[in-house]
């Protein structure tokens, strides 16, 4: 492997370790399991550096590398809580199926198989980039929780019990914050975002 690819990937990716930090944290709310999510998400980016083919930004792919190791832990920690509970045994079965099904979609090295993403278009790069920011601004303005059970639905793509589980809540409940967070955003998106 050229180590200078590592290097180099090591130095960019650098750059987006305190908001990798900030996104475990808030899917993980535990500041030590979100430094583990994020040092093991960079050094699995060094490690593969080589696999990078920079169809899709550092940014991007650093991000979908954090989402695994964010799931690998809310699985560790889901089956860890299942262990120390006293649940009959047809309610502590772990459903991986969702996760498998999922897998699919990647190959060994991480990307997708498929790639038909309007985003990936050279055009479209700036105001992807735009968007994101924006969005990102938004999402920090959402109180904690709704945050959470949002980024939990849109970005992890957990199923509503898994979420209500993790959070402690009624799906009534995850209803509510989920649309109240899809309208705070599109209403901060509408104010802030400048579609060309």
């Amino acid at each position: 492997m050229d180590t200078r690819l590592r290097k180099t990937i090591a130095e960019e990716a650098a750059e987006y370790r305190p908001l990798l930090y900030r996104m475990a944290l808030t899917q993980l709310k535990n500041a030590a399991a979100a430094e583990d999510a994020t040092q093991e998400a960079l050094l699995a980016a060094i490690e593969k550096a080589d696999s990078f083919e920079r169809r899709s930004t550092l940014r991007t792919w650093l991000f979908s590398i954090l989402r695994f190791k964010i799931l690998d832990i809310m699985r560790d920690q889901s089956k860890s809580r299942r262990r120390d509970s006293e649940l009959p045994a047809e309610h502590a079965a772990i459903d991986d199926d969702n996760s498998r099904t999922f897998d699919t979609l990647f190959n060994d090295s991480g990307c997708w198989i498929d790639t038909k993403d309007v985003w990936t278009n050279p055009h479209t790069v700036a105001e992807r980039d735009a968007f994101f920011k924006v969005l990102e601004v938004c999402m920090t303005r959402l109180p904690a929780r709704t945050s959470r059970a949002f980024l939990m639905r849109e970005w992890l793509e957990l199923e509503p019990p898994e979420i209500c589980r993790e959070l402690g809540i009624t799906q009534g409940n995850l209803r509510i914050l989920l649309y109240r967070a899809r309208m705070q955003l599109r209403l901060c998106l509408d104010l802030n975002w400048q579609r060309d």
